[in-house]
């Protein structure tokens, strides 16, 4: 015992005479090499916040982790939360940091235990402590807390008064650190406005941007093939980590934003007799997915029950899915996009399921009404990543985009109720 003791005593010294030099912490006590983009962020001078914009497969969670556990090897005592809008999201730079404390000798010798449930927690022998929270049910798993440092995760698709609000409260009682790492989403959001403050010059905003193309450990070539099947907008979003114009989005982000914020149920929602299901199906065409959605259409605001994305799957099993989620449910309504490959899947399903046959007219109609639900908060649903981002990201020109996930979830709610006249295989209104 006291062997380890001394041997924890000398790593820490370690520690301190590692903490001046980044990169010297990253080589001798990770193993890891930093590109470009990341050791400007982790040598960038210390602001008391901290803001990171960056195209998809960056780094931006690993290189959290990264700094996350210098800080706390480096600081004793200390305490930082990583937060984000799902606990999975929260856990990506988290199991990064798990990793290299397995993998790294030094690192381990220090970790005093880890901590899965009910929230993932990283403590170190000298007191210093990272833990995971979601920022779910207007952060009430934050209320209480304080911290030395908050990394808010995909911060974009937080909203505002809970940063604010809730967040940075949590940094109250030691003047603490924010840092908030995104893709861009929302122009005129916290981040953005944050952002704009540290390239301007604020002595208290660190602000750093970055495309996906800065890491050289991502398959450029396989990016590059995917700029055809996203818009301009889409592209400068997620890959050259830039905020686009949304004044021409068909959901704005405001209501999307509201429609997972003021969720606070977990998925699947348990079968009950005593409501009204109904559910939408989109059928995926070569490359594409199948999405289903279940909404609860008991009352307004309607609220998503079920959702499951696959592909490739033949027709006979994506058949069986159907009509296994319709009896699940009692669903009154399940109805699938009946356009071109879904007829073969409609002839399976005809006892179960009505078809819709999409025309440039019924098309309109079917994406209004979702619009409308949306801005009326007429819809609700637990955060799923790839349906906020379909969302987000929709326009009436889509022949180059992902829509499976819009088109069941519109198909859903019309279901649930359309507000106009739509062209259907068979009519379901008439």
């Amino acid at each position: 015992m006291l062997l380890l003791r001394d041997r924890t005593a000398e790593i820490l010294s370690q520690a301190a005479r590692d903490a001046g030099d980044v990169l010297a912490f990253c080589h001798r006590w990770l193993g890891w090499e930093p590109h470009d983009g990341q050791r400007r962020w982790l040598t960038a001078p210390p602001r008391s916040t901290a803001v990171l914009v960056t195209g998809r497969r960056w780094g931006k969670s690993e290189v959290a982790a990264v700094q996350a556990l210098r800080y706390a090897v480096t600081h004793p005592k200390s305490r930082q939360g990583i937060v984000s809008v799902t606990l999975d999201q929260a856990r990506l730079s988290f199991d990064v940091a798990l990793m290299f404390c397995q993998r790294e000798p030094l690192l381990r010798i220090l970790v005093e235990r880890v901590k899965e449930t009910p929230f993932p927690t990283l403590r170190f022998k000298h007191g210093s402590e990272i833990t995971v929270r979601t920022a779910a049910r207007e952060g009430i798993y934050l209320r209480g807390h304080k911290f030395d440092r908050v990394i808010v995760d995909e911060a974009d698709y937080l909203s505002e008064a809970l940063i604010d609000n809730v967040v940075r409260m949590t940094l109250a009682d030691v003047g603490g650190q924010l840092v908030l790492i995104s893709t861009p989403r929302a122009r005129r959001g916290l981040v953005y406005r944050e952002l704009q403050r540290g390239l301007a010059g604020d002595p208290t905003v660190y602000a750093q941007t970055g495309p996906t193309w800065e890491n050289p450990n991502v398959d450029h070539d396989y990016i590059r093939s995917l700029r055809d099947r996203m818009t301009a907008s889409a592209w400068q979003r997620e890959v050259e980590g830039v905020y686009a114009d949304d004044d021409a989005a068909v959901f704005g982000w405001q209501h999307i934003q509201a429609a997972y914020e003021e969720s606070t149920w977990a998925l699947p929602l348990p079968p009950d007799p005593r409501r009204r299901w109904v559910a939408g199906w989109d059928l995926a065409k070569s490359e594409d997915h199948t999405v289903g959605i279940v909404l609860d259409a008991t009352e307004k605001p309607y609220r998503l029950a079920h959702f499951e994305r696959f592909q490739r799957q033949p027709w006979p099993v994506v058949a069986a899915r159907i009509r296994e989620l319709h009896r699940r449910y009692a669903c009154h309504q399940t109805l699938i996009d009946a356009t071109g490959v879904g007829d073969a899947v409609l002839d399976e399903v005809r006892d179960v399921a009505q078809g819709f046959v999409f025309t440039q007219r019924s098309k309109l109609d079917l994406l209004t009404n979702l619009q409308v639900a949306l801005e009326k908060r007429e819809v609700r649903f637990p955060f799923v990543r790839e349906l906020v981002d379909e969302l987000q990201g929709y326009a009436f020109e889509d022949a180059k985009l992902s829509t499976d996930c819009v088109m069941a979830l519109a198909l859903a709610v019309w279901a649930a109720g359309p507000r106009g006249r739509v062209e259907f295989a068979p009519s379901i209104w008439a």
